[in-house]
C-alpha cells in the first residue's frame, strides 16, 4: 500500500474514533486541553496568535475556550484565524477584531463575513493547529487538503507550532510521512503536553 492510500485509511479510522466521543466528553476534555495550554505556555511575548475555529460536527477540541480567555484576559493579543482561499488553494490569515461578524463556510468552519486585514505568516508568535492524529515524533495528519503543510514552513523560526488534540488521536506507531510534511513542536491533549524535537 502506498503512502497516500495508507494516510487515507488512517484518516478514516481517526475520524471514526473522534466522532465516537460523546458531546459531554468533548466538552470536558476540551476544558482540560485548554487548562494544560494555559498552565504550560507563556503568552507574555505573544502579540499575534493564530487559532483555528473548531468544527463542531468533526468533534474537534473546542477552541471557543481559547477565544473567550484571550478576548477577556489578554485583549492586547491580536487573534488571527485561517481562511480558505479557494482560488489560490491555500490558507490566508485573517486578523479578527472582537466585533467581526462570522459566517460558516461550506466545510462548516466559521470565517469573517466582511473584508478583513490578512496577516503574513512571519508575523505569528504562536500557532494552534488542528489535526486528526499525531505520533510520538510530532508528525500530524490533517484532513488531506495540505493547507497547513503549505502554511507551517512559512512561520518564522522559533514560532511554536502547537497541535490541539484528544488522547484518542495519538497513534501507537509512526505516521507515514512525505517531504512536504512539517512536524509540530508540541501537541496538547487532555492528559498531557507532548514536546517534540
Amino acid at each position: 500500500m502506498d503512502t497516500v492510500e495508507l494516510k487515507k485509511n488512517i484518516r478514516k479510522e481517526l475520524t471514526k474514533v473522534r466522532k465516537e466521543q460523546s458531546p459531554q466528553a468533548i466538552e470536558s476534555n476540551s476544558k482540560r486541553v485548554f487548562s494544560n495550554w494555559k498552565k504550560y505556555f507563556s503568552i507574555k511575548e505573544v502579540a499575534w496568535l493564530h487559532l483555528f475555529q473548531s468544527i463542531e460536527s468533526q468533534g474537534e477540541v473546542q477552541t471557543n475556550l481559547f477565544f473567550e480567555f484571550l478576548r477577556t484576559k489578554h485583549a492586547r493579543i491580536k487573534l488571527v484565524v485561517p481562511v480558505v482561499d479557494p482560488h489560490l488553494g491555500r490558507l490566508r490569515h485573517a486578523y479578527i477584531p472582537e466585533n467581526v461578524e462570522m459566517e460558516t463556510n461550506k466545510w462548516g468552519i466559521p470565517e469573517p463575513k466582511c473584508p478583513v486585514e490578512f496577516i503574513p505568516p512571519m508575523m505569528m508568535d504562536m500557532v494552534l493547529v488542528p489535526l486528526l492524529g499525531f505520533d510520538s515524533k510530532g508528525n500530524r495528519i490533517g484532513y488531506g487538503k495540505g493547507y497547513y503543510d503549505q502554511f507551517l514552513p512559512l512561520l518564522r523560526p522559533g514560532c511554536p507550532k502547537i497541535g490541539l488534540a484528544f488522547e484518542c488521536q495519538k497513534l501507537n506507531g509512526l505516521l507515514p510521512t512525505e517531504s512536504h510534511d512539517v512536524p509540530l513542536d508540541y501537541v496538547i491533549t487532555e492528559e498531557k503536553v507532548y514536546r517534540f524535537g
